[in-house]
């Protein structure tokens, strides 16, 4: 059809030229292939409009995915935030409390003596093995004691600092987010050292992984384990304020 009207006008044209057709016979023709010119423009002006309209809902589509996206990060950020708070306001707790010759555990049981704490006496090479690794702890040296605790529990596994050297690989390693290793840790204390004062704090701290992991029903199930199993413990308090902040 593009071609033949055009075709059409020029031999009308030669033949009106040429005296073999009226004028008026001409007229007509080219009036009517600027009609059909018209109709086209207007098919393809409608063709063009549609694709627009289809360009323009796709993006759309595409800025409503990805505002769901940004409020989704904005959660996980918020959740990352106030892990990170709890962790340093927990580990200074304990630090301070070992400081003061304390066992580093829950607040009722920290002068007990029914588990050995960190400064607790003992073989004098072991404990200064142990609190090497727990120094580079303290001063931020994340890397230097997650090999220190390594190598003390390999040369070490059964000693009175077992549990405290687990426990504080556990959270060496999550302040690295080292998640997986940070897990085995508590998973550890918890499993090896049920009696032990670090044993309710390990499992917290699962739950809190768990939860920074997106696992938000695990985390849930773990901190209401905390808080049935340990009710008296100061991670009950901590595992019933994360429970609120994730909606349970």
């Amino acid at each position: 059809m593009r071609h033949v009207l055009p075709i059409a006008v020029v031999t009308f044209a030669l033949a009106a030229s040429a005296g073999t057709f009226p004028r008026s016979a001409f007229a007509a023709t080219a009036s009517a292939a600027g009609t059909g010119q018209q109709i086209m423009l207007a098919q393809n002006s409608g063709a063009n409009m549609f694709s627009l309209l289809q360009d323009n809902q796709r993006l759309q589509e595409q800025v409503r995915d990805l505002r769901g996206q940004i409020d989704t990060l904005r959660y996980q950020l918020r959740q990352n935030e106030q892990g990170q708070r709890d962790l340093y306001e927990n580990l200074d707790k304990r630090l301070s409390t070992l400081e003061n010759g304390g066992s580093g555990g829950d607040a009722g049981n920290a002068g007990d003596g029914s588990y050995a704490s960190d400064s607790a006496s003992g073989d004098p090479a072991v404990q200064a093995q142990y609190m090497a690794a727990f120094d580079k702890l303290k001063n931020g040296q994340y890397d230097g004691a997650i090999s220190g605790f390594n190598a003390f529990l390999e040369q070490h596994p059964e000693s009175a600092y077992s549990d405290n050297a687990w426990y504080w690989l556990g959270e060496a390693n999550y302040v690295q987010r080292n998640y997986d290793a940070s897990t085995k840790a508590f998973q550890t204390v918890v499993n090896r050292f049920q009696a032990s004062d670090r044993a309710a704090g390990s499992l917290y701290k699962i739950g809190i992984i768990q939860a920074e992991q997106g696992e938000t029903d695990n985390a849930r199930s773990t901190l209401e384990r905390v808080i049935s199993q340990y009710p008296d413990d100061s991670a009950a308090e901590m595992a019933r304020k994360r429970l609120q902040s994730l909606g349970g």
